[in-house]
């Protein structure tokens, strides 16, 4: 036997108020009294009760310190958020699943750790639970049976996805900032390209203004150079009809 409080120790656990004795505990937890008594035995075994004997009255059933802090973190645990656990549970319920034996073996955690999420289940109205003989029997509320249709509730979806979001959103901004351009430098980059397209292009390189008008002038075929190649090829002219009339005299 496991020294592990499980789910019918917190069941006969709760079931314990200080009118509670040993002769009376079957009717507290639905069970007969050979079963109430194996119940109990489990209880003082795992140190979470112990018995005060009173000749001849009744022996009284006395919660240890153990007990006590039992109970007070499954009060706590009643009071915390649903989480991805609960759900799995809510699940497996819905499955058809019933008896502690079936969920355990569905979900392989500590027993204790299970007696706390059904204990939570069953104070927040999303399962309930019937004890008959020392066994117990766990169903599904209208509110579970919705819950497990509708899955894990939304903001519990997006705490758990914020951190991977933020990480893939830092990830990907650190290329886009080492690759984009700073403005200014960019607009430089654009007007020395746009003149230098705008400069004439010249044998040997790029020309500032005054080189290259002297350069025009150098150059044949100019309007510089036409007035005088037209002067010298009309004196030509002349020479050979001069000479050509002086032959015919």
């Amino acid at each position: 036997m496991s020294a592990e409080p499980n789910f019918v120790d917190v069941v006969a656990l709760t079931r314990i108020t200080p009118q509670t004795y040993v002769e009376n505990f079957g009717s507290a937890i639905n069970s007969s009294f050979f079963d109430a008594s194996n119940i109990l035995g489990t209880l003082r075994m795992k140190k979470l009760v112990d018995f005060e004997t009173n000749f001849p009255g009744q022996n009284e059933i006395k919660i240890t310190e153990t007990g006590n802090k039992l109970l007070q973190d499954l009060s706590a645990k009643a009071e915390s958020e649903f989480d991805h656990l609960d759900m799995e549970i809510i699940e497996q319920l819905s499955k058809g699943k019933r008896s502690l034996p079936d969920i355990s073996g569905a979900i392989n955690i500590a027993e204790t750790d299970m007696a706390m999420h059904l204990y939570k289940l069953s104070k927040q109205g999303f399962a309930t639970y019937e004890i008959r003989n020392g066994v117990i029997a766990i169903s599904l509320t209208e509110k579970g049976f919705m819950r497990a249709k509708e899955g894990m509730p939304q903001k519990v979806q997006v705490q758990a996805a914020a951190p991977q979001t933020s990480a893939n959103a830092t990830a990907q901004a650190a290329p886009a900032q080492a690759v984009k351009p700073e403005p200014q430098q960019a607009n430089q980059t654009v007007q020395q390209t746009s003149s230098q397209e705008a400069k004439p292009q010249m044998p040997g390189g790029v020309y500032d203004e005054k080189e290259v008008q002297e350069l025009q002038k150098m150059a044949p075929g100019k309007s510089g150079t036409k007035k005088p190649a037209i002067l010298i090829l009309l004196a030509i002219i002349i020479i050979i009809l001069v000479v050509l009339l002086i032959r015919s005299l």
